[in-house]
């Protein structure tokens, strides 16, 4: 079963930062009437904005409505996730206390780290990471794709055209 989230992911260029050889680049993440989502995440490197198609993806906007849709998955042998037309992407999530470290198919942590009682309880959920006791896993691949119909941010004048794809995901969060 699929789990959808539909979020606002706005550029933010004083949250770019260098760490090591990866640059980061920086994003505002809103709900989609543009309330801030409480999320220890605001950059993002190469492979999310490529994932996600931010970066230069965004072809001069400042901003993107997306749906991101997560699979879980039994384990990382699990049948890759196919969407004609969608970057899908293995990863998995390892709880650790009250954090979740999401990490790339090969074991490479990435720079995301959730945790319960900072991020929001609906990503917590969407990403698995509740459902997880100390030291374990929830695999899942990750799709995402422009939020069908007009997006509705805070700024109407904000507004973002992307091209209208369709997938029915199973649940929304």
């Amino acid at each position: 079963m699929s789990r959808k989230l539909q979020l606002l992911f706005r550029r933010d260029p004083t949250r770019d930062r260098h760490e090591g050889k990866i640059d980061y680049e920086g994003y505002e993440i809103l709900w989609p009437d543009g309330r801030p989502v409480a999320l220890g995440l605001e950059a993002l490197c190469k492979h999310g904005q490529r994932l996600l198609s931010l970066g230069r993806h965004l072809a001069g906007c400042r901003e993107r409505l997306l749906d991101l849709i997560c699979f879980p998955l039994d384990g990382p042998e699990a049948k890759l996730t196919r969407l004609p037309g969608h970057r899908v992407r293995r990863f998995y999530i390892e709880r650790h206390g009250r954090q979740g470290q999401v990490h790339f198919f090969d074991g490479t942590p990435t720079a995301v780290i959730l945790e319960v009682g900072r991020d929001e309880p609906r990503v917590l959920q969407w990403v698995g990471l509740t459902g997880l006791r100390d030291g374990e896993q929830q695999w899942f691949d990750l799709a995402a794709q422009p939020t069908e119909g007009p997006p509705t941010p805070a700024d109407p004048s904000l507004r973002v055209s992307t091209p209208e794809t369709s997938l029915s995901p199973d649940v929304t969060y």
